[in-house]
């Protein structure tokens, strides 16, 4: 086929674009987290001049999770791509290069467009994401934005993110936003207990915990209940361990 290049043979020995490979993604690789860290430590010097020169990042951007941090991981993945798919002369452009960000805009030139069944099935999986997490929320009883949680429950959106990381709280990822089921509220508290609960659930996508506590379970009472409706109302000790033991199974 015109332009695709020959395959390469795993008994020859490395030539010169081997060698340039390697060089190229250490380039790339640097030039992105030269770029995130320049960035870190603009908001710092910003922040120490409003803060008395304590330099820090403001207490609303969590150093571990940072559409920053994302971002680098994302670029890593697209950059392996790039030397993965890149011809010899891309290669080559690219160590060349006297301007990192001309690097980085030519890296992906050989990379092949997505073939249309490649297409459909990123759209059909983003529809099916898309409906699973309609039907959570529908579960769940609606989602609530952090500021929405925090208005609720009287403290600051600060003290929400807090709530969630300490898993006192379930928030489940939107995008770029987190998110809070409403049915783990009740008149204006969180459901009791729940803690025990999403303890319980370790390492859990918080999707799936959200899916486990809106299963309707049975053993509880009369009727089937979901988990979150079970601490709603108050269970006694046993049924409560019984729960929490049956939530370490599941993720067991």
């Amino acid at each position: 086929m015109a332009g695709r290049r020959p395959s390469k043979s795993f008994s020859r020995r490395p030539s010169k674009a081997d060698f340039v490979t390697s060089k190229k993604t250490g380039h790339l690789v640097l030039f992105v987290k030269y770029h995130i860290l320049e960035t870190e430590r603009t908001i710092m010097a910003t922040h120490a001049s409003s803060t008395g020169g304590k330099a820090a990042l403001p207490a609303n951007i969590a150093p571990g999770d940072t559409l920053r941090r994302k971002a680098l991981e994302k670029l890593t993945l697209a950059i392996a791509k790039a030397v993965e798919s890149a011809s010899d002369d891309t290669l080559a452009d690219i160590v060349g290069s006297a301007d990192l960000r001309h690097a980085l805009a030519i890296a992906p030139r050989d990379i092949a467009p997505e073939s249309a069944a490649d297409i459909a099935a990123i759209k059909a999986a983003r529809e099916k994401t898309a409906r699973f997490r309609d039907e959570m929320a529908d579960r769940a009883g609606g989602m609530l934005e952090r500021a929405d949680v925090a208005e609720m429950l009287g403290v600051s959106v600060a003290a929400i993110e807090k709530q969630r990381q300490r898993r006192q709280i379930l928030g489940v990822q939107y995008g770029n936003e987190i998110r809070y089921p409403a049915g783990q509220f009740v008149d204006g508290a969180t459901a009791p207990n729940l803690k025990q609960l999403l303890e319980a659930f370790g390492d859990t996508d918080p999707w799936e915990q959200l899916m486990l506590l809106t299963t309707p379970v049975t053993g509880y009472g009369p009727k089937p209940e979901t988990p979150l409706q079970i601490l709603v109302r108050k269970p006694g000790a046993l049924a409560l361990k019984q729960l929490v033991a049956l939530v370490t199974g599941w993720t067991a």
